[in-house]
């Protein structure tokens, strides 16, 4: 199990290849990219029980027919498994309707852009042999290889067995990334520079949308990355920002921040760390 506190700031775990934080360097010591598909809150664990509220709340906004697609604010992408987590679930949920008319994508992260090869990697959840797909997130998943052509030539049989051993599925989602629709899709929105901030700090981003601009935000293991004063002030953002009465937010079903704040009193909680503005 891998458990990593949301105030975390060890550094001993650094290492520069794995994302790159062009414009905030100062970042790498939160390991702020610790990440799974299906989470909720500071564990780094794919959370099924929780992550089924969201998809609860999804059922609710997608399943009823849309006038235009919901504008989605995505607060931190970890490695992509935001964003594609909420994706396979809307799209389980839409089932034949095209993805681009039911979803409008916008993110914001600290990270630089990553590239397609890094994105097409991260496609793929490698879930813990214990954790299962979410009920309607499952059927956004497709079978394809990871590595393409990667095996090795010319090995003996022992060693070609070691080989297979050391890269033996730990799960069978091992196996499996989100489908090509999902793939290109956020691909799509990570190129479209204003529906994507990289290399951005989202106190100071979000000052620049408009009122009344979104159906959905989500942040989710954010805020402990925050100092008491830029938290307030993205708190009052996003309530800004966020539509009254059809607009939801997504946080941490556990920061008590979060859970505590005056901003969020006018806000109708509709399951832990998901709430409805009324």
């Amino acid at each position: 199990m891998l458990i990593h506190s949301i105030k975390n700031t060890n550094t001993s775990n650094y290492n520069p290849t794995k994302i790159n934080f062009t414009a905030h360097p100062d970042f790498y010591k939160f390991n702020s990219t610790k990440s799974c598909y299906f989470r909720r809150g500071v564990v780094a664990l794919a959370n099924n029980e929780g992550y089924a509220d969201i998809e609860n709340l999804f059922c609710k906004i997608f399943q009823s027919k849309l006038n235009k697609p919901k504008k989605m604010l995505i607060i931190g992408i970890g490695h992509s498994q935001e964003p594609f987590s909420y994706l396979a679930s809307i799209k389980g949920i839409i089932k034949s309707n095209p993805l681009n008319k039911a979803v409008d994508l916008y993110v914001v992260d600290l990270q630089s852009k990553p590239k397609y090869n890094e994105l097409r990697l991260n496609a793929f959840p490698n879930l813990f042999p214990y954790e299962k797909f979410p009920k309607y997130a499952s059927k956004s998943f497709i079978k394809d290889v990871k590595f393409p052509n990667t095996e090795p030539n010319n090995l003996s049989p022992i060693k070609y067995y070691i080989y297979t051993q050391m890269h033996k599925p730990a799960h069978p989602s091992k196996d499996y990334r989100v489908n090509d629709e999902i793939l290109k899709f956020v691909n799509e929105a990570y190129n479209n520079p204003e529906k994507s901030k990289w290399d951005s700090r989202i106190q100071e981003v979000i000052t620049n949308f408009s009122d009344n601009e979104f159906d959905i935000i989500s942040a989710n293991n954010v805020f402990g990355y925050l100092s008491d004063n830029d938290y307030a002030k993205t708190m009052k953002q996003i309530k800004r920002i966020l539509k009254t009465e059809d607009g939801y937010f997504i946080s941490d079903p556990y920061f008590k921040d979060v859970q505590n704040s005056e901003i969020l009193s006018t806000f109708k909680v509709l399951y832990s760390g998901i709430y409805q503005k009324i």
